[in-house]
């Protein structure tokens, strides 16, 4: 079965593609029945049909598409595979479109059109007052006056600028320069924000309605509300000028002894507040908050630390220790440590800004440029469940923020025009056939309530929840073509051999303003309890592990709505993947009770149990030598991306150039060899002719070898007569420039030597086939391979045989 086909036409990947009668045999296949669903799948070109060609079944209100079940006697008739109705098409109508065989996947466009175009609010940190700070600042107003010419020209726009107070910006020509100040350190309502800024006088929607001269984005805003929102036509001068003029966080303090006092959380709620009060009982809309910040939250609702710069940010024995009622131990005999309540009550209040971005369908993304942590690891919600990017730099003067804010404008061609490749305001919803239940999903979303409406819902929707469960809707907010989302299905008893399916419904906000609609329907084979061959072919190993990693991260989420309950401990869910690990080699493995060499695993199941060592581990299972705003960051990118991003950071890829072998003349072809050579990530691939190019998705490292490293700062590539050698060094850059290319947020590039401090990125990954541990007395090149501890994938695979083929 191609699995890479059906992504590519569906943007769908399951874990079993052929699953067994029985829901008893189905519980025997250890690894769960999921799917990766990318609703903006932009691999093929989806067929766009009319609203008039939209066809849905009267009863359970499921869409036609190709696997419903049509008769020669009655060819206006169709069954609908969801609940069994018969429909009939209209007298005169043509067969529609979504019937089509190559229409498994197809997009509607309504006609509708959004009420308000994108909204982009920027919420900018001011707190740079420190010398060295002063290149980033600029950098950052830099940035964001380029990115004023990247947006659509009927978007909306507004700013905030935040220190220890926080700043709205009039962008109205009246109000030129115009700030309206609140106090950073106050957690504001509603109702405050309105009576601040006079939104809610009388008459004002109606007072609108005569002056806007018909303009329906006016006759909406109000006189009050085009003060903060206005076209970023309109006003790009104004706010050009604003950015130019800003000025640092006024509030001194000692620099050696105090941090900056700094309200990133207030300035977020109050952000998510005049959205609310201007955009009123509108409804929802598309648009992001995009949130600069240089460093921790010090002040105000939200902190995660005091000012003072002797107490340490919160680590991750700290937040352990938040949810324990022992008493905090002060580290290392000081008498200085972190404040560890302000976690529980940072996530509490940036719980609440969460929801009120989702009710309105706006995202929100963090832009960090800062060398130490700046609370993510609390804020993280606000992005996660409202489909919002995160990207992580040490300064605002780097390429990894330059870059990666210019590509979240990313456009794409389409009929004639162009449009941010993104989609706005999205809300995805599952339907499936009766022997499927829906346990949950996992990924950038919040769940909605189900129609209860509809009687066909309610029996699909499982009692056992994963992630975002006891629903099948979710609000997405913000999606992009990488946007991935694992839905976990429960299996029931199925009446016969032959196909489940599920349909999945994309409504979504295009970029042009136009509300859509795209369907995928997607068939899952049905197969006797005892066809083991076609289970075999059914099974998609690279996704399985994928859907058992975002299980297994999701279960490492602290649990908000009950404090007192964690879900942190890592060492448990390296049990539950052990565990999950013997089961699976005790039902597909071959081999003989109590002979070790006998151990087999078909091709089709082999390749899991190294993915699961490598995913143990991760930095997505270890937190040892990671901040909690690391461990957030990469926790939020891996629950983002699709099957073959995810793979790259469970298992990074190694390439390797030879000196010896490169430029060769291939016998068979008679072409030069300048391709690299996709190696194992083992330390048995390291060489000193050789130069690896690593890529773990965060980092992209090109390494060289010792005799490489000691031939380039011998200055050969530069001579003449040894081009081969410069074009050898220059092959491996040419190819992560490739990767660099296509890459959000931008990955950190590093180019080291063998032994060198940078090196360790790469030692860290490999596979430690050869150690002091197992080679005390090998060295390589003046230095041992690896110096760790960490069992080796052989030790890792040895013991768990032994403990399936000698347990009694």
């Amino acid at each position: 079965m191609d699995f890479y086909q059906r992504e590519e036409n569906d943007g769908v990947r399951f874990s079993w593609n052929c699953v067994p009668r029985t829901k008893l045999q189905h519980q025997r296949n250890v690894i769960p029945l999921a799917s990766m669903y990318t609703p903006l799948n932009n691999k093929s070109s989806i067929p766009v049909a009319p609203a008039n060609d939209m066809v849905v079944c009267r009863q359970c209100r499921s869409f036609i598409n190709p696997y419903v079940t049509m008769t020669e006697q009655q060819p206006d008739v169709w069954y609908c595979q969801f609940c069994q109705f018969a429909n009939r098409l209209g007298q005169n109508q043509v067969a529609p479109s979504g019937l089509s065989p190559e229409c498994s996947t197809i997009e509607y466009s309504t006609g509708r059109l959004s009420k308000f175009p994108p909204i982009f609010f920027y919420v900018v940190d001011t707190c740079f007052v420190d010398e060295d700070l002063e290149d980033a600042y600029r950098s950052l107003k830099e940035s964001l006056v380029i990115s004023l010419s990247l947006l659509p020209e009927n978007s909306l726009v507004g700013f905030i600028s935040f220190g220890k107070n926080v700043q709205i910006h009039d962008l109205s020509s009246e109000g030129i320069g115009k700030q309206h100040t609140f106090n950073g350190g106050k957690e504001y309502t509603l109702e405050q924000i309105q009576k601040s800024l006079g939104l809610l006088a009388a008459g004002l929607r109606s007072q609108s309605n005569h002056n806007s001269q018909h303009d329906p984005i006016n006759e909406l805003l109000g006189p009050i509300g085009r003060k903060f929102l206005q076209p970023v036509s309109m006003a790009e001068y104004q706010l050009t000028s604003i950015i130019e003029n800003l000025v640092p966080n006024r509030f001194p303090y000692p620099v050696m002894k105090e941090r900056a006092s700094r309200s990133t959380g207030s300035a977020l709620n109050i952000a998510s507040l005049l959205l609310s009060a201007v955009l009123g009982d509108t409804g929802t809309t598309g648009g992001h908050i995009m949130c600069f910040v240089g460093g921790v939250c010090t002040f105000g609702p939200g902190r995660i630390a005091s000012n003072q710069l002797k107490e340490p940010i919160r680590s991750h024995k700290d937040i352990e220790k938040a949810h324990q009622t022992l008493p905090s131990v002060p580290i290392n005999g000081s008498n200085s440590k972190p404040d560890i309540s302000l976690v529980k009550s940072a996530k509490k209040f940036y719980e609440k800004v969460t929801k009120s971005l989702v009710a309105m369908g706006l995202s929100c993304n963090i832009f960090i440029g800062s060398y130490d942590q700046i609370g993510l690891y609390e804020m993280d919600e606000v992005c996660y469940k409202t489909g919002g990017v995160v990207v992580m730099s040490d300064s605002f003067n780097t390429a990894i923020f330059k870059q990666s804010f210019i590509k979240f404008f990313n456009k794409q061609q389409e009929e004639n025009s162009e449009y941010l490749d993104m989609a706005f305001n999205a809300t995805l919803e599952c339907r499936t056939t009766l022997d499927l239940q829906i346990q949950g999903l996992v990924g950038n979303a919040t769940k909605l309530p189900y129609r209860k409406d509809n009687r066909y819902i309610e029996p699909i929707i499982s009692k056992v929840s994963i992630g975002e469960g006891n629903t099948n809707t979710w609000k997405l907010c913000n999606t992009n073509p990488q946007s991935t989302y694992a839905i976990y299905f429960d299996k029931l008893d199925s009446q016969s051999i032959g196909f489940s399916y599920v349909q999945y419904l994309f409504h979504y906000q295009h970029p042009s303003g136009e509300l859509r609609l795209r369907v995928t329907t997607v068939p899952v084979t049905v197969i006797a309890d005892t066809d083991i061959t076609n289970l075999e072919l059914g099974f998609d190993q690279e996704a399985s592990i994928v859907l058992i990693a975002r299980e297994s991260i999701n279960k490492l989420q602290p649990i908000h709505e009950n404090s007192d309950k964690s879900h942190y401990d890592p060492s448990d869910v390296l049990k539950h993947l052990d565990k999950s690990l013997i089961d699976y080699c005790t039902r597909y493995a071959v081999y003989t009770k109590g002979m070790l060499e006998s151990f087999r695993l078909s091709a089709a199941f082999a390749l899991l149990p190294q993915f699961m060592y490598y995913l143990r581990r991760s930095p997505f299972i270890r937190i040892f030598n990671n901040s909690p705003d690391e461990t957030s960051f990469v926790r939020h990118i891996f629950m983002h991306e699709d099957v073959g991003n995810s793979l790259i950071m469970i298992q990074p890829t190694l390439l390797s150039y030879d000196v010896d072998n490169f430029g060769a003349i291939d016998e068979e072809t008679g072409e030069t060899n300048t391709e690299p050579e996709p190696v194992l990530l083992d330390s048995l691939s390291l060489g000193p002719s050789k130069v690896l190019l690593l890529d773990t998705f965060f980092h992209i490292l090109i390494y060289h070898g010792s005799k490489v490293a000691q031939w380039r700062k011998a200055g050969y590539h530069t001579m003449e007569g040894y081009e081969h050698f410069k074009e050898f060094l220059e092959a491996p850059k040419r190819e992560a420039m490739e990767i660099l290319i296509d890459r959000f947020p931008l990955p950190r590039f590093i180019d080291c030597d063998e032994g060198g401090s940078q090196a360790r990125f790469l030692m860290a990954n490999l596979n430690p086939s050869t150690s002091y541990a197992s080679n005390p007395n090998n060295m390589y090149g003046g230095q041992l391979d690896v110096l760790t501890d960490d069992t080796n994938l052989q030790s890792f695979m040895d013991h768990v045989q032994k403990v399936i083929i000698l347990k009694k």
